[in-house]
C-alpha cells in the first residue's frame, strides 16, 4: 500500500527528483478529455438531476410550518412585542425556504455523492404541470425518507467516483461488486468521521462566538472571518480524501491522513488547483442558473453542468494518481544512499 510506504520518511521536506509534480492546466485538460472520450460518466448525474426535476417532489412545508408558527407565539409570548419583527422575519424566510424545499434533494451527500445541479436550486416547479406533490405526514416518515435518501445516496456516489476512478487508471478493470460495497461502507464511515468532528469543533466555536458577540458585535464578525480561515484551512489538506478509497481502496481515516500528509509536505500548490476547479464551477453554474425552472432548456442546464462537473473531479483524480506518483518517487529518492564524493 502506498500508506505504508510514505508514513516513514513524511516529516522531511521533499527533494528535486526528475519528475515533476502534477500541473494545473494540462492536468484539467486531461480531465476534460477523460470525459469526452468517456461520456457515460455524466450518466449518474444527468439521471439524478432529471429525477429531481419531473420525479415525485417530497414536500415539508405543511408538516414544519404549523411547528414553527407555535414556536414562533411561543417566543413572542416571552419575549414581548418588541420581538415581533425579528419573528415576522424569520417566520417568511422559513415560510420561503420550506415552500421550495424537496426533501429528494438530500440524496446528495457529502464528501462522497452524485453532484446535482437541482440540489442546490431548491426547484419545485418542472415544465410538467402534474408533477406529484407529496405530504411528509410525519416527522418519523420524513426521518425513514431522509435515512434512505442519504443511503442511496452514497451508494449512487461510490458507484459515480469509482467510474472516475476506473476512467482515470491506466489499466483498466471490471467492476468488483465486493470492492463497491467496500468503497460504500467507507464512504459512509468517512462521513460520519467528519460529523463527529464537525459536532466536536462547532460547539465551543459557536460558545466563543457567543460570548465574543456578547462584548462587541464588529469584533465577532471579525472573529467569524477568522473563523472561516481556519476553516478553509483545516478543510483544504482533507480534499484528496475520497480519492485515497477509490484510487488505491484504502480505508477511511488512513485516506484521510494521506491526503493531509501529501497536501501539506510534497503538494502544497493544491490550493491553486482547488480554486481554479471552484471558480470554473461556479462561474458555469451562474450560466446553468438562467432558464427557467418550467422551461425545457432546463436540460441543456443539467447535461452542461453533469459534464463540467465531472471534468473537474476527473481531472482532480488524475492530480492524485499524479502526486502519489511523483510522492512516491520522492520518497524513494530520499531513501537512495547519497554516493561517497570521490
Amino acid at each position: 500500500m502506498y500508506y505504508g510506504k510514505i508514513t516513514n520518511r513524511m516529516n522531511t521536506p521533499p527533494t528535486i527528483t526528475e519528475s515533476q509534480p502534477p500541473r494545473l492546466f494540462p492536468t484539467l485538460v486531461s480531465g476534460f478529455n477523460t470525459v469526452a472520450n468517456n461520456i457515460w460518466l455524466i450518466a449518474i448525474p444527468v439521471v439524478l438531476d432529471g429525477a429531481l426535476w419531473l420525479g415525485p417532489k417530497l414536500r415539508l412545508d405543511q408538516l414544519i410550518l404549523p411547528q414553527l408558527s407555535l414556536l414562533s407565539k411561543s417566543l413572542l409570548q416571552a419575549q414581548g412585542a418588541d420581538f415581533q419583527s425579528t419573528l415576522d422575519s424569520m417566520q417568511k424566510m422559513w415560510v420561503q425556504f420550506f415552500t421550495h424545499f424537496n426533501l429528494a434533494t438530500l440524496i446528495r451527500t457529502f464528501p462522497i455523492g452524485v453532484p446535482t445541479f437541482l440540489s442546490r436550486e431548491t426547484v419545485v416547479d418542472s415544465p410538467i404541470t402534474n408533477t406529484l406533490q407529496y405530504q411528509v405526514p410525519s416527522l418519523g416518515n420524513a426521518f425513514l425518507i431522509l435515512l434512505a435518501l442519504v443511503i442511496i445516496g452514497f451508494f449512487l456516489g461510490s458507484l459515480y467516483f469509482n467510474s472516475l476512478a476506473q476512467a482515470t487508471a491506466k489499466s483498466k478493470e471490471k467492476v468488483n461488486f465486493e470492492k463497491l460495497l467496500f468503497q460504500f461502507g467507507q464512504s459512509i464511515a468517512m462521513a460520519l468521521i467528519l460529523l463527529v468532528v464537525v459536532m466536536i469543533l462547532a460547539f465551543p466555536a459557536m460558545m466563543l462566538l457567543s460570548a465574543i458577540l456578547f462584548i462587541n458585535v464588529q469584533l465577532a464578525d471579525f472573529a467569524l472571518l477568522l473563523g472561516i480561515f481556519a476553516v478553509l484551512w483545516l478543510v483544504m489538506p482533507l480534499v484528496f480524501s475520497p480519492h485515497g478509497i477509490f484510487v488505491i481502496n484504502q480505508k477511511a481515516f488512513p485516506s484521510m491522513m494521506l491526503s493531509m500528509r501529501m497536501i501539506r509536505y510534497f503538494l502544497p500548490g493544491t490550493g491553486m488547483f482547488v480554486i481554479t476547479a471552484a471558480v470554473i464551477s461556479e462561474g458555469l453554474n451562474m450560466v446553468w442558473s438562467i432558464p427557467d425552472a418550467t422551461s425545457w432548456l432546463l436540460t441543456i442546464s443539467i447535461f452542461g453542468h453533469a459534464f463540467i462537473v465531472t471534468a473537474l473531479l476527473a481531472a482532480s483524480f488524475i492530480y492524485y494518481r499524479e502526486g502519489l506518483r511523483w510522492m512516491q518517487e520522492t520518497i524513494q529518492h530520499m531513501s537512495t544512499p547519497m554516493s561517497k564524493p570521490v
